[in-house]
């Protein structure tokens, strides 16, 4: 495989790696280890959550350099899993370029949940959320549709690209909105458990085990800009909710 091939190939399946929300050591071990298959020893990599840098160098030649920026921000275990695998075989069989993308882009193509289990998902996770935390079975069944309803507010904004910091905001807004409407209704006794069992919806809990995970690992950029970035949600959040809040009592409603 020649040298541009080979980078090419080696960011598609690091920049895959990034997307579906890989740790940056895997990233980084994934790229230096298809070099070394290749029998490149000059290879560099660097990485955070938002841009990926390979560098290839051979003998003598000039090194190239392929530069990624990220946008895709998510979790998706099973695409970690696959492009884990891939890399393996790579490694062992030292597969074509071409092989090489058939295999991303039928990762990439792989199905993923429908939009109904998505949202039947999110509300159920704010009933059993209700519950641990204490609330009785109709404050449940209102997390349920405040559950619901956070979903609906998140597809609607992925459609215009909203900033995830003001799509949290307006998602948390909706959630204690809605829990508190519930309990004007008589559906529910304890807004207060309601409200907590639906915002876990939206609480980075990832994104703070990645950032410590690369933290430890020495990767600091990469661990204080995801550790930024769930401390920038986690604000969203509580801006959200405590709008709704103070709305409501201003109204008299809650």
């Amino acid at each position: 495989m020649e040298q541009s091939e080979l980078l090419c190939t080696a960011t598609d399946v690091a920049y895959a790696l990034l997307c579906s929300g890989a740790e940056i050591y895997r990233v980084e071990e994934a790229v230096l280890r298809i070099f070394d298959a290749y029998g490149v020893s000059g290879g560099s990599v660097f990485a955070i959550p938002s841009l990926l840098i390979v560098s290839i160098r051979h003998e003598d030649s000039l090194p190239l350099t392929n530069i990624r920026r990220i946008r895709e921000n998510g979790t998706d275990v099973e695409k970690i899993r696959a492009c884990n695998d891939l890399c393996r075989r790579i490694c062992a069989q030292r597969l074509s370029a071409q092989q090489i993308r058939q295999e991303l882009d039928i990762i990439a193509k792989k199905p993923t949940y429908t939009f109904g289990q998505i949202l039947v998902a999110y509300a159920v996770v704010a009933f059993g959320f209700t519950l641990v935390f204490g609330g009785g079975l109709l404050d449940a069944v209102a997390a349920l549709i405040a559950g619901a309803a956070v979903k609906l507010t998140l597809h609607q904004l992925e459609k215009y690209d909203t900033n995830f910091f003001f799509t949290t905001i307006l998602a948390s807004f909706v959630a204690a909105a809605v829990a508190s409407l519930c309990v004007v209704f008589g559906l529910g006794a304890m807004p207060d458990k309601i409200i907590i069992g639906t915002l876990m919806l939206l609480v980075p809990g990832t994104a703070l085990t990645s950032s410590m995970r690369d933290i430890m690992a020495g990767d600091l950029i990469a661990g204080l800009t995801r550790l930024a970035t769930a401390l920038i949600i986690a604000t969203g959040i509580a801006l959200g909710a405590g709008f709704a809040l103070t709305l409501l009592r201003t109204l008299g409603v809650a």
